[in-house]
């Protein structure tokens, strides 16, 4: 069968012919709708360093459609260590939010979970690395409507190290993974803010990563990083897909404002320090970095959007 085309659209009419004449029919329109690619977040994820107070670990994240979304959600510190992660959070705590500020989740130690074994399966079948038996590492599986939520990672008693927050998709219906936002204190060297993200499915996926600094002041947040770099980066071979700093001083900054308009994010105050950049990405693992220039330090907030 011959591919249809959107060009194809119009009005038609189909003929029949045979020995003792033809007949055509009425005149029919031809809608002809192009076909949506099915790239789609499956994982976003964020490593950074967990303070007290104010500075611990608060990525939020948000599920658009309707329908059910099966999600496996982590916060890993001791697993850290095998990959060579100084200083990590020795004893995390994990809480999942719903909008509404009510906890509806938590897990302190994965294997105190009621059904370890099944969160080991569910680790392993969407390529998550595997948590040792009976690390303080944290895991629980959520069964959420379309809706936004948010995590906490934060440490027993008070104490603080890096982190890894983490959240998979283990099935969906209807529903789907839009959009991320981790807000975390920026360090140096390896304590920068480090939010990754996987697209699975064919064709390309849209979407807008900022990272804003100087724009939380508006919200509340004290000791924000006063000039943000951002930095995406395709984890296949670190290659640079895109970098910023000063989303003013992009190409098309108001293609960003419309887009961040378009996709219900907060406006950024013209000729700010905040970074942002629209990147056009395919099937694969990627992370969006994010530093103070100089090597500064502060609070900052890592965005990944999807664009519809």
């Amino acid at each position: 069968m011959t591919d249809v085309q959107p060009s194809n659209a119009g009005s038609y009419t189909v003929t029949v012919a045979n020995g003792a004449g033809s007949a055509t029919s009425s005149a029919a329109n031809l809608t002809v709708l192009p076909e949506s690619p099915s790239a789609r977040l499956v994982n976003i994820s964020t490593r950074a360093q967990v303070g007290t107070g104010g500075n611990i670990l608060i990525p939020g994240f948000v599920i658009g459609g309707s329908g059910m979304e099966t999600l496996l959600i982590r916060a890993d510190g001791p697993s850290l260590a095998q990959f060579g992660v100084a200083g990590v959070l020795a004893q995390p705590s994990l809480k999942l939010f719903d909008s509404a500020g009510n906890v509806i989740a938590s897990n302190t130690g994965w294997g105190a979970n009621p059904s370890p074994d099944q969160i080991a399966s569910v680790a392993a079948s969407v390529g998550a690395f595997a948590l040792a038996s009976g690390s303080a590492d944290c895991a629980l599986i959520a069964n959420l409507p379309a809706g936004a939520y948010t995590v906490q990672v934060l440490g027993a008693n008070g104490t603080t190290g890096v982190a890894l927050a983490e959240v998979y998709e283990v099935s969906s219906s209807g529903t789907r993974l839009i959009n991320i936002a981790t807000r975390a204190q920026v360090g140096t060297g390896g304590n920068i803010l480090i939010a990754g993200f996987v697209i699975e499915g064919t064709g390309v996926e849209e979407l807008l990563v900022r990272g804003d600094g100087p724009a939380l002041t508006a919200f509340g947040v004290s000791g924000v990083l006063a000039q943000p770099s951002l930095t995406v980066t395709a984890q296949s071979n670190g290659s640079t897909i895109g970098t910023n700093t000063g989303w003013s001083t992009n190409a098309n900054p108001a293609q960003i404002a419309s887009v961040a308009a378009a996709v219900g994010a907060y406006s950024l105050p013209t000729g700010s320090a905040d970074s942002a950049v629209v990147v056009n990405l395919p099937a694969g693992g990627f992370t969006a970095q994010v530093s103070g220039v100089n090597s500064t330090s502060g609070v900052a907030l890592a965005e990944v959007y999807e664009v519809p």
